[in-house]
């Protein structure tokens, strides 16, 4: 069943989404400055092996950034022309949002 959801309830859920994944992790955002807990939540992941894939579109990615995305060994990034799309799935459920993958606290 679909859920409206405000920015507080959109961080909540990828919060959980992203702890409920088992296999496969999906963030698809055209921006990202991903905050710290996110980013400690991806790590974890990453640690228990789940592959992770992010596709960004828009600007380039901040070296700080770049440098953390690719020292995690199961996460692929890819960049994707003109991307305006911002969902967040796994196996089992997904986000379909406006709130980009960046800087929600």
């Amino acid at each position: 069943m679909a859920k409206f959801l405000n920015t507080s309830g959109t961080t909540f859920f990828l919060e959980e989404l992203i702890k409920g994944t088992r296999q496969r992790l999906t963030l698809i955002s055209p921006f990202l400055r991903i905050n710290t807990r996110i980013r400690q939540l991806i790590e974890d992941a990453n640690l228990t092996g789940i592959e992770v894939d992010v596709i960004y579109g828009k600007n380039e990615l901040h070296p700080e950034e770049e440098h953390w995305l690719s020292s995690l060994e199961n996460l692929a990034v890819y960049f994707c022309e003109n991307l305006h799309a911002k969902c967040y799935l796994n196996e089992s459920s997904a986000i379909v949002t406006s709130m980009n993958l960046a800087g929600q606290q």
